[in-house]
């Protein structure tokens, strides 16, 4: 027990060590390319490192937007991380469970119909851009825009879970589909390879034949044999997750902190430019912290 708390304490200080390196080493960029918006400062280049990165970790001070309002860095990465977290969880959990269960159908039954159709869809959704299906979703069945009349449409506008639980669902369903189609579609082709690999293993074959069922088999022993290339697959994709999510919060409106990335990149607005640098990176790295730790979770022999 003793020994899993110092690992998991090493790792955590990994991602901090990631976090306040990726910071540093923007602002390094930043103070190259754009000398002008530090000018005014004749302190040297270190000591101006090490005081932004302790006005930073140290004191939470991002500084002020130079784009109007002007609000303060931080306080808008406190307002919109909730949306950008449960738009990241949302469609990380969509992608892992339909592109594990659709990978899985089409191993086991790969010549029926359904399979070659979820097998075309993969193939559509790795590539079609997701803003042009979220832009031509929003058209059809969008809340006051529908080209479609089905009884049930799509709201564009976000709604805080702690205002209404129910409409935060439901504002949030459509976006973390599509943002976690191409993750979906790229498991289900890894799902698949991987468990048809499982399946031809002799201890496959013996406990099939000690009358298992298949559907027992499956979820006994083969899922957990394949498990570790999709868990793997989601930490190093979550970067491009993440620029989808990015995207999608654009097209849906939704008030995350990369909604002002755009604003940000107009005004060479330099504090919020580095707050959303921040927020990404500390996400990413979290991200694959929690991918490490699912995988020692499912093969105890990666804790060695």
């Amino acid at each position: 027990m003793g020994t899993s708390i110092a690992r998991l304490a090493g790792r955590l200080a990994g991602v901090v060590a990631v976090v306040v390196g990726v910071t540093a080493l923007t602002w390094l960029a930043m103070r190259v390319l754009r000398p002008a918006w530090f000018a005014g400062d004749d302190r040297s280049v270190p000591v101006q490192l090490a005081d932004e990165l302790r006005r930073v970790f140290l004191h939470n001070d991002l500084g002020r937007q130079w784009a109007p309002p002007q609000n303060r860095v931080a306080e808008i990465i406190r307002r919109g991380l909730p949306a950008d977290l449960s738009l990241l969880a949302g469609a990380t959990a969509f992608g892992v469970v339909a592109g594990t269960a659709a990978g899985t159908y089409c191993a086991a039954r790969r010549a029926t119909a359904l399979a070659r159709a979820l097998e075309a869809a993969a193939a559509f959704f790795i590539f079609a851009p997701i803003y042009v299906v979220g832009l031509s979703l929003i058209l059809l069945f969008g809340t006051d825009v529908a080209l479609v009349e089905v009884g049930v449409h799509i709201p564009r506008t976000y709604v805080p879970f702690g205002e209404s639980p129910l409409r935060w669902a439901g504002a949030l369903l459509v976006p973390c589909v599509m943002v976690g189609l191409p993750l979906a579609a790229l498991l289900m082709r890894l799902t698949r390879a991987s468990v048809r690999t499982v399946l031809g293993e002799e201890y496959i074959l013996a406990a099939g034949a000690k009358g298992l069922s298949e559907r027992t088999v499956l979820r006994r022993h083969v899922l957990r044999a394949a498990g570790a290339p999709v868990i793997s697959a989601t930490g190093m994709t979550v970067n491009l997750t993440l620029t989808n999510v990015v995207v999608i919060e654009a097209v849906f409106g939704i008030p995350g902190v990369f909604g002002h990335l755009k604003t940000a990149i107009a005004y060479g607005d330099f504090p919020m430019l580095m707050g959303i640098t921040i927020v990404g990176a500390a996400l990413i790295a979290f991200a694959n912290l929690a991918a490490d730790v699912a995988l020692e979770r499912l093969d105890p022999r990666l804790r060695q």
